[in-house]
């Protein structure tokens, strides 16, 4: 029966709504404090619950995040690299290397959600799925490209004797230390660094057991929160404060 609610935020806080199963937690942060928060700022279009009014430290509030345990992408081709936004520096990369620019590769060369570089047999799932009648589908590892996504010419462009596919195959932590490493004289060691870097916050977060180019579908919504708010953690400091609201983020 909760109607008034007061913010205030005079430093960094975590406020708990605790509550036995059923009580309106859900619907009280979900349904109410975060759209009207979001109407207040002029950000938001859900109607909020029936609520009778928000008052207090508003205007210390810059910006209203929420992370829940949501899948964090739409299509098996999505992973946690793809989503902080650091597959671009890891494209940009191997399209820099010799043997890229004598063939002519791009960056989209090195991305398997376009034409181009990813193998044209499964398009860059890495598994063909057999539709069955009666029973579930079938899924099998692509015969083409032997589930490692990309085409052979693809997969012969190297940086410190990786290959794109042996990129995505490391956990978070051996990516940082891969690309953090420095080699006098190797090609686009800058942009290494800037790589390492970028990948940074899924290990700040727990997360550098995962690998990066880990389908997002076999992630738990733990995971997949720690994955947004690592991408939040990558954009740097904003103006103002960030109100983050978490979806049970003790599961």
């Amino acid at each position: 029966n909760l109607k008034d609610i007061t913010v205030k935020f005079p430093l960094n806080v975590i406020c708990a709504v605790s509550g036995v199963s059923g009580s309106g937690k859900t619907t009280l942060v979900k349904q109410i404090l975060y759209p009207a928060l979001q109407k207040i700022k002029g950000e938001g279009t859900d109607r909020p619950g029936l609520h009778k009014n928000i008052t207090g430290d508003i205007d210390y509030i810059s910006q209203i995040e929420m992370v829940d345990q949501n899948p964090i992408g739409k299509s098996s081709r999505s992973n946690p690299v793809t989503y902080i936004k650091a597959y671009d520096e890891i494209r940009d990369l191997f399209a820099r290397q010799p043997l890229s620019k004598m063939r002519g590769f791009q960056p989209k060369h090195f991305s398997f959600n376009v034409d181009g570089g990813r193998c044209d047999a499964c398009k860059g799932e890495g598994e063909q799925v057999v539709e069955m009648q009666f029973l579930a589908d079938v899924h099998l590892v692509c015969d083409v490209c032997n589930g490692k996504r990309f085409k052979e010419e693809v997969l012969e462009v190297r940086y410190r004797e990786k290959n794109i596919h042996d990129v995505l195959e490391m956990s978070v932590d051996e990516a940082i230390a891969f690309f953090a490493s420095n080699e006098k004289g190797n090609e686009g060691t800058h942009l290494g660094m800037d790589v390492a870097r970028k990948i940074q916050p899924l290990s700040d977060v727990g997360l550098g057991y995962v690998k990066l180019g880990q389908s997002s579908d076999t992630l738990s919504g733990g995971e997949a929160q720690r994955v947004k708010l690592a991408s939040f953690l990558g954009k740097g400091k904003s103006q103002g404060s960030i109100l983050f609201i978490f979806d049970e983020p003790t599961t």
